[in-house]
């Protein structure tokens, strides 16, 4: 399953979407074929006008408003209750965040870094993990994190690799290709490195829990 059918399985038919950062409107044009209306904003003049193209050529203008936008900064809290923020890196997305006074029901990230920062600063934002899915596409990992709202104290192997897993599967081969990569760096760092010598240990009890 590729990233952007995997955000449409956490979209219900009510949530009012607004797809940030939009790449040229692909989540958009699926909820579209299904009936349903959504905003898709870029910082990009280009993608824009290329997706407005694309849109109408497709006949979906009555269900895809496209906009040109920094962040949310063109968008109001009335349109929308379900953010999508995929293809953007962590201290992106909390930009964007920061930069809002919108308070929304769901939150759907796919960031490729830094998923700890991203788990910790959500959550002094007001945003929980829901659950978590890893998604493969075209041989590389993504980590989909569906936030709602709410406050808890996560403890650190929660913040390191997060919690919910709805995938055991890819979960397991995510696991061991993070293991894999992590002893790598062990191996030729001269430094003693914590976090490293962290990540080896949880991804090694996790691991452990999901064969048994």
């Amino acid at each position: 399953m590729n990233r952007i059918k995997s955000i449409l399985f956490f979209i219900n038919k009510e949530d009012k979407v607004v797809d940030v950062g939009c790449d040229s409107a692909k989540l958009g044009i699926l909820l579209a074929k299904r009936g349903q209306k959504s905003i898709a904003s870029d910082i990009s003049e280009n993608v824009i006008n290329k997706t407005k193209e694309e849109i109408k050529k497709l006949k979906l203008d009555d269900f895809i408003d496209v906009r040109l936008s920094n962040g949310l900064e063109n968008i109001t809290e009335e349109e929308t209750d379900t953010l999508v923020l995929s293809g953007l890196g962590t201290y992106t997305i909390i930009n964007v965040l920061e930069d809002t006074k919108i308070k929304f029901k769901k939150i759907i990230t796919i960031s490729n870094n830094n998923h700890d920062m991203l788990r910790e600063k959500m959550n002094k934002l007001g945003y929980v993990i829901d659950k978590e899915q890893i998604i493969r596409e075209r041989n590389k990992y993504y980590n989909l994190i569906l936030f709602i709202p709410g406050k808890t104290n996560y403890n650190e192997k929660e913040l390191l690799l997060g919690k919910n897993h709805i995938d055991n599967f890819l979960y397991e081969q995510y696991l061991s290709f993070l293991l894999n990569k992590y002893q790598k760096i062990k191996i030729k760092s001269k430094n003693n490195n914590l976090k490293i010598n962290k990540y080896i240990k949880y991804i090694n009890e996790e691991l452990s829990y999901i064969k048994n």
